[in-house]
């Protein structure tokens, strides 16, 4: 499965030549003294006075300015989703490109290696078309890419610039790949092609590999895995990519959700939106492009990439609600509802890898709840952890890398209806629907260790969208790649 980072192209410098629009920010203070003299009317009259989102356009010039509101209000955020919406504005338009100019004091105020990286990856992410199996593809498609110029007016920073640039193409490729894998329907992308996906990443850059198939999944005693896939005609499998440079010091586990499909199983799911539910694997996805993306950048820490993935369907032979499985870890677990399945398989793959790789950090990633939607939409990704540090270094990897996350609590107060009459735990409460993330979170605690640092990330809003909004497309995001990536250098400078 080849993927390519995008089409477009982005360079640092000027634009050499072709069709081109000038794109120059300007702050709300600096309007008077930079226009004043060229466009004295309309500056004066204020048709155009430097407001945040603001535009004034010399067409004889091909040029578009762009008010940045006042110095101390602008947030890198704001001003990464406007150079986006002019990025794809004018990338649509045949062969156009567009020169961004970067003045001292944006690079000032934030770092020239975080705005280029941050500019080309949002464009290369928001380039890459995902209508992978239309035969017919749309005229926008077919048209001429025209190309990105990123102009920093300080030539000091140009090499922290080429920086940034360098890691978006590596990034973005893994963001891309991990949305290409979610975006195929379950009959493109089955476990075993999970597999075949996983194992060509290890071979790109030279990773470790090992596949657990069924008969060593009873033999290990991974009763969640082989719950959940009893009821479909394919293996579940644990996937495990393991990446160690010489120079780590710390040793980080990801561990990922992989249903490819996932009907609910015996509590079958409503049927008017099952079709998304090729999306259930985006926690994996995340996991082994993650990977990737580290190993290429060479960030010096120990990772272990795990991934628990199978399909749910119901079956003659699938698991009922009211039936018991042992875990890996010895626990006993009554199923309440057969569509909580994501817990059973992470739960197997967090004991599994708590037990035989002892990592410093895990991090789980899951399309696990909807109750995740309702509390925080499709904006953010919900985090619980037990461990302030990692707290800390997720909070600081989401501002790096725009993979939102907002934290909920683990108080054990919420996991008292976890508690079943005939096992050790039930993978549902019965009390009604509130909290549902909060228990899963606390479920989940169950089957790691209590000396590692663990944090649950339920990205089942943030993995994907019905429509564009801001610098995400509608449909898969790879939610999780850039946060990993930032998360890993982070847990590596610890």
């Amino acid at each position: 499965m080849k993927i390519e980072i995008s089409p477009l192209q982005i360079q640092i410098g000027n634009a050499k030549s072709g069709n081109f629009y000038k794109l120059i920010p300007i702050f709300q203070e600096d309007v008077k003294e930079e226009l004043g003299k060229k466009f004295p009317t309309q500056i004066e009259t204020k048709v155009f006075s430097g407001e945040l989102g603001k535009e004034f356009r010399d067409e004889s010039e091909h040029t578009i300015y762009l008010g940045l509101g006042e110095k101390e209000k602008l947030s890198f955020r704001k001003l990464i989703s406007h150079f986006f919406k002019y990025g794809e504005k004018i990338l649509n338009y045949d062969g156009m490109g567009l020169e961004i100019h970067i003045p001292k004091t944006l690079s000032k105020k934030f770092s020239a290696d975080r705005i280029a990286y941050q500019i080309a990856n949002t464009l290369f992410i928001g380039s890459y078309p995902v209508s992978v199996l239309q035969t017919k593809k749309k005229d926008k498609e077919k048209k001429k890419v025209g190309a990105v110029y990123i102009k920093f007016e300080d030539k000091t920073v140009l090499s922290l610039a080429e920086s940034g640039l360098s890691k978006s193409k590596v990034v973005a490729k893994h963001v891309n790949g991990a949305r290409h894998i979610a975006h195929l329907p379950a009959n493109y992308f089955t476990p075993n092609d999970f597999v075949s996906r996983a194992k060509e990443i290890a071979k790109e850059y030279k990773l470790s590999v090992k596949v657990w198939d069924e008969a060593q999944l009873k033999k290990e005693g991974l009763g969640g895995i082989l719950a959940v896939s009893r009821g479909s005609e394919l293996e579940g499998k644990m996937v495990v990519l393991e990446y160690k440079p010489a120079k780590a010091k710390k040793k980080f586990a990801i561990v990922g959700k992989g249903l490819t499909f996932d009907t609910g199983g015996i509590s079958l799911k409503p049927p008017g939106e099952m079709h998304e539910m090729k999306y259930d694997m985006c926690g994996a996805a995340a996991t082994i492009h993650a990977i990737g993306a580290i190993a290429a950048l060479e960030i010096p820490i120990h990772i272990i990439a795990a991934i628990g993935v199978a399909e749910n369907m119901p079956d003659g032979k699938a698991i009922k609600p009211g039936d018991v499985y042992t875990a890996y870890n010895g626990t006993t677990v009554e199923v309440q509802n057969t569509d909580a399945e994501g817990r059973l398989v992470l739960g197997d793959v967090l004991s599994y890898v708590s037990k035989n790789y002892k990592p410093d950090y895990m991090v789980d990633l899951a399309t696990l709840t909807g109750a995740v939607i309702i509390a925080l939409g499709h904006e953010a990704a919900a985090i619980l952890t037990n461990s302030d540090p990692l707290r800390e270094a997720l909070l600081k990897a989401s501002e790096a890398s725009d993979d939102r996350v907002w934290e909920l609590p683990l108080w054990e107060e919420y996991g008292e209806d976890l508690k079943s009459d005939i096992a050790d735990l039930k993978n549902i409460t019965g009390g009604g629907k509130g909290a549902g993330t909060i228990s899963a979170g606390i479920f989940l605690s169950k089957f790691v260790d209590e000396s590692i640092q663990w944090a649950h990330i339920d990205i089942a809003g943030a993995a994907w969208r019905k429509k564009k909004s801001g610098t995400q497309f509608h449909g898969p995001t790879g939610y999780g790649v850039r946060l990993l990536v930032d998360l890993a250098k982070e847990l590596a400078g610890k």
